[in-house]
């Protein structure tokens, strides 16, 4: 099956507006989608009580922080990704309407408003991670398909029973390395959401670690179906980054290791439980 890949990336417009082309874009929506599902996400754990130190004004700070963290970071990543261009042009960063994010840069922005958050609030950085890695992913999906639609991301050439023609970068078949990316992040999101409700992934850090470890490794994989531009020998740029990311999952598995699954700990801090160790304790 073959396909020429002539969509609209407009939902709506585009309007053009001195020069520039401007109206609502299905990438944007596909933002405005993932921030929408990580309010939902914390807001229903903190109504089951699972995030200590989270309440309904709080929320809205971390949510707002989560946002802040996505945009400034990913925009950042993808500067520093393309250095020549800032050089040649330092008003680059700013040209948002030319597009451009990065994940790497997304993912540190919201690490680093977690743990920002979590410091003020005393709220358990895992705890947070745990709520929002399949979410995440999910919202990753989403953002291929997007990417999909925009025509970027494209594959390498392919004498495939299918391909995909992107018409304004050639007429070759090229591989939708974009969708390919869709279906492991919504696969790893699936693997998350039921992780999170096994004896396993009840352990604080367990799912976030998870969800880091499979996104490295799977983007590993796809990275080979991509069209790149910097290789280091045999790997190209993001494969190596993309195993990096694996490695500092790893990492946060074995460092928490001996953390108490979340049901444990709760059940150790509860009214019965303190009341019973007294109880032994006077005995």
């Amino acid at each position: 099956m073959h396909f020429t890949n002539r969509l609209n990336p407009f939902l709506l417009g585009p309007f053009h507006v001195g020069g520039m082309e401007l109206g609502i874009r299905w990438y944007g929506m596909a933002y405005v989608l993932g921030f929408v599902f990580a309010y939902m996400a914390l807001n229903r754990a903190m109504q089951a009580g699972k995030i200590k130190g989270l309440d309904s004004k709080s929320l809205e700070s971390l949510v707002f922080g989560i946002i802040l963290g996505v945009l400034v970071g990913g925009r950042m990543g993808f500067v520093v990704q393309n250095l020549g261009r800032w050089k040649a042009d330092p008003m680059f960063p700013l040209k948002l309407q030319e597009g451009g994010m990065a994940f790497f840069g997304g993912l540190i922005g919201v690490v680093i408003a977690l743990a920002l958050f979590g410091r003020k609030h005393k709220t358990d950085f895992y705890a947070l991670g745990d709520v929002l890695a399949p979410v995440t992913a999910l919202a990753l999906g989403i953002g291929r398909i997007a990417n999909f639609v925009n025509g970027e991301l494209w594959g390498k050439p392919t004498n495939a029973d299918w391909g995909v023609v992107y018409p304004h970068k050639d007429l070759l078949y090229r591989h939708p390395s974009e969708l390919y990316e869709c279906a492991t992040h919504i696969f790893l999101a699936a693997f998350l959401w039921w992780l999170g409700r096994t004896t396993a992934g009840s352990r604080r850090g367990v799912v976030s670690a998870v969800f880091v470890i499979g996104y490295g490794l799977f983007r590993v994989v796809t990275e080979i179906f991509r069209d790149q531009d910097y290789y280091v020998g045999p790997f190209s740029a993001g494969q190596i980054a993309s195993a990096l990311t694996a490695l500092v999952g790893v990492g946060m598995l074995v460092f928490n290791k001996r953390s108490k699954p979340v049901a444990d700990k709760d059940a150790s801090e509860s009214p019965a439980a303190v009341e019973s160790a007294e109880t032994i304790h006077l005995q």
